[in-house]
């Protein structure tokens, strides 16, 4: 099902630190505006007579009308970073989309869903599970979110949340560089043993999506199975 695109004028409801490097980003969108839960936008970021387009997946369900939530890491120096982090309530940034097709199938016949996040890569997974999780209660989710430090985990009370919520959900932080009661090493670390009648959605940067799909289909997950998008 394809979602129609809009460009509009949004105004910024919000922006707030998740950690010291990631901001929640909350632009208005307007009661026509929806989108498929894995879907992203392109934001105008405007500095002077210059601009860039960037684009972020959308963090809230597409249920959750009327704005768009968007998790931005912020990078020293960077063009749009410079500019978000100081934008403020009610500054105005126009808006293209929905865009991408790494979307939740709703007919898949598997029974156990994968979710593999790294990072803002999370953003499009928590939007899926807020988004499906209530109306598959037959499913088994599991999501395995990697980040460096403990501080770096932002999102972690609601995917905690959900997780007693929901029992067929099952959450798994990882740190990478610091050690913790928790899991530890890249996601790729933490992938199912047996695969089969699996399907996997994998969010992040180029590395972690790359590796953990070549691992997946090396184990012998049909490709359709594998489903991924790639932060730059």
């Amino acid at each position: 099902m394809a979602m129609p695109i809009h460009t509009f004028t949004a105004t910024v409801l919000e922006n707030k630190k998740l950690t010291s490097d990631v901001i929640l980003f909350s632009l208005s969108a307007p009661k026509g505006f929806s989108f498929l839960a894995g879907q992203f936008i392109t934001l105008r970021v405007e500095k002077g007579e210059e601009f860039r387009l960037k684009s972020y997946s959308v963090l809230n369900p597409p249920s959750d009308k009327g704005k768009v939530d968007l998790c931005i890491k912020l990078v020293d120096g960077g063009f749009a970073s410079e500019v978000l982090k100081k934008a403020k309530k009610g500054d105005t940034f126009q808006i293209k989309g929905p865009l991408g097709h790494f979307v939740f199938e709703e007919d898949d016949k598997n029974k156990e869903i994968w979710m593999i996040g790294g990072g803002t890569g999370v953003a499009p997974l928590y939007c899926m599970l807020k988004e499906h999780l209530p109306h598959n209660k037959n499913k088994k989710f599991t999501l395995v979110f990697s980040v460096k430090e403990k501080k770096d985990l932002f999102l972690h009370d609601e995917f905690q949340q959900l997780a007693r919520k929901y029992p067929n959900f099952s959450y798994i932080p990882t740190l990478t560089r610091e050690k913790w009661a928790g899991a530890m090493g890249r996601a790729q670390e933490h992938l199912p043993d047996r695969v089969e009648n699996k399907t996997f959605y994998i969010c992040g940067l180029k590395e972690l999506v790359l590796e953990t799909k070549e691992l997946l289909l090396k184990r012998g997950v049909a490709l359709k199975n594998v489903k991924s998008e790639r932060y730059s």
